[in-house]
Formats: structure tokens, C-alpha cells, sequence
């Protein structure tokens, strides 16, 4: 069996370099991180078991159209309990995800082989992510308010602390001190970030179209009256496959941008060249580099 490559992720790169890099770096972990984050598939399964029926709503709407009572009929199976439960268990993963696919990546960059141990991945999730929890609630008030004040603001907070998650994991810093090497990072990177974050967003959007279609062609069947799509299995179905195609394309984002944050270090730390001359010694004596 041919041994992977590992690839080196600190270095001095531009917008294309940084972005045929994680391309490079996708193709190589995809699967890999898909495997790792499958045991959380029953999560999202209960998550759309609790996730009230839109297309049973429609429906409603659709068939009543004219009916003033009709806002009644849509709510009467509406559960605000199954909505708290079901974003919960989704939010929940989702976090999860995002920090499975980081503490990957730092894992992947200290390894000598670029061969990461699912199990190691895991317990650096479970050590991280009560904090990670409380930081990206905070996060999140932080870009509400900027969101609020114009929204120009809330982007500019997403783009330079968002690395935020990547710091805390690789340079085990605080939550507060994450947040401020964060920006310091992104301070004068900001464009060719919040043009990376976009453009990644974008790419991975139109790949989940895939897996979304069928959802929201269930909503326009059901508004149509088609009582097929309205059934609560068929929801459950169409939610599902929504769901866990989108999940398994998010880390796709995370590895990107983790790609761009190990640049950013880079252009601060000369990393790269650290790791060179440590290494010559090793080189001349006829070893391969360890990235």
C-alpha cells in the first residue's frame, strides 16, 4: 500500500496557493475525517425526528389559502419543544464537527506521517469543547451586536475572530487569548480571509444543492397539495439527507480555513523555516523532511 504524503501546512502562501493547498488537503483527509465524525449520523437521525413537520405546514397553508383561521391550523403541529430539542442536537453536532476537523488538522501537522488516530481526535474534542461551547456563544453575541449595529460590523468580528477555534486548539491559549491571537492573525489578512471564507462557502453551497434539492421541492409539493410529501416519514427522510449531506461537505470549510490559518501563523512565526533548519542535519544524513 503506497504511504500518503504528508502535506506541509505552515507556509508563506497567496490566495491561490492557499486555495490549491486545501484542495489538495481535502482530497487526502476527506474520508478520513468523514469516517471519524459517522458516530455522530444518529444525532442528526433523532434531530429530524423532533424537527416539526414543514411540509405538513405547507400543506396546511397551501389548502387554506383563504381560510382566516388558517395560521391555527399550520401551529397546531408546531412544537416549540421539538424545535429547542432538534437545534440542539444539530447545533450540538455541528460543533462537534468543526472541532473534530480542527483537532485533525493540528494533530495531522505534529504527526510524522500525516496518519491520524480517529481515538486521539476524539479526546481532544472531549477536552475542548466545554469551552469551545462557551467561547462560540460568545462569539456569536459578539457578531449579533456587530450584525445589528450594520452588519458591516458583525463581518468584520466573524473574519478576525474567527480563527479563534484553531488557536485555542493548536497554541493552547485561553478563550479571551484566542480571541485577540486571532486578530492578530487576520489584522493585516483581513480581505484575502473574508475573500477565502466566501469563496469556500460559496463552493461548498452549490455542492450541497445536491442534497438540499429534494428538500425544498418536498415544500413546494406540499404547497402544492401533493399530501405525499406532507407524510411525516417522507419529511423525516428529506430532512435527513439535507442534513448529512451538508455535514458531511462542512469540514470542507474548516479544513480551508484551516489551511489559511497555518499561512497566517506562518507570515508571523516563519515556521517553515524553523522547521528547515532544524531539520537539515536530518536531510543530509539522507531522511526524508517529516512534513
Amino acid at each position: 500500500m503506497k504511504e500518503q504524503e504528508k502535506i506541509k501546512l505552515f507556509g508563506s502562501r497567496d490566495f491561490a496557493g492557499n486555495f490549491d493547498m486545501s484542495l489538495k488537503f481535502i482530497k487526502q483527509n476527506f474520508f478520513p475525517i468523514a469516517k471519524g465524525i459517522a458516530y455522530l449520523i444518529p444525532l442528526f437521525l433523532i434531530g429530524s425526528y423532533f424537527i416539526p413537520n414543514i411540509f405538513k405546514l405547507y400543506y396546511h397553508l397551501g389548502g387554506n389559502v383563504n381560510n382566516p383561521n388558517a395560521a391555527n391550523l399550520v401551529f397546531e403541529d408546531f412544537s416549540p419543544l421539538g424545535v429547542f430539542v432538534g437545534y440542539i442536537l444539530f447545533g450540538g453536532a455541528m460543533l462537534a464537527i468543526a472541532l473534530y476537523t480542527i483537532s485533525y488538522m493540528a494533530l495531522y501537522v505534529k504527526s510524522e506521517d500525516g496518519v491520524v488516530n480517529s481515538s486521539d481526535v476524539w479526546k481532544k474534542v472531549t477536552g475542548a469543547i466545554l469551552p469551545i461551547l462557551g467561547a462560540s456563544i460568545l462569539f456569536g453575541i459578539l457578531v449579533l451586536i456587530g450584525s445589528v449595529l450594520c452588519y458591516i460590523p458583525g463581518i468584520m468580528v466573524a473574519v478576525y475572530l474567527g480563527f479563534y477555534i484553531y488557536v485555542y486548539i493548536n497554541e493552547d491559549l485561553g478563550i479571551i487569548d484566542s480571541f485577540k491571537r486571532s486578530y492578530e492573525l487576520v489584522q493585516n489578512n483581513f480581505w484575502i480571509t473574508l475573500g477565502f471564507s466566501i469563496v469556500f462557502s460559496f463552493l461548498i453551497g452549490m455542492v450541497a444543492m445536491v442534497f438540499t434539492a429534494p428538500f425544498y421541492v418536498g415544500m413546494i409539493a406540499s404547497m402544492l397539495q401533493v399530501e405525499f410529501f406532507a407524510n411525516d416519514i417522507v419529511f423525516i427522510i428529506f430532512v435527513f439527507i439535507a442534513i448529512i449531506g451538508y455535514t458531511f461537505l462542512y469540514p470542507a470549510f474548516y479544513m480551508a480555513m484551516g489551511v489559511m490559518y497555518y499561512s497566517h501563523r506562518n507570515k508571523l512565526e516563519n515556521l517553515d523555516l524553523n522547521t528547515e533548519i532544524d531539520n537539515i542535519g536530518s536531510y543530509n544524513n539522507g531522511q526524508n523532511p517529516p512534513y
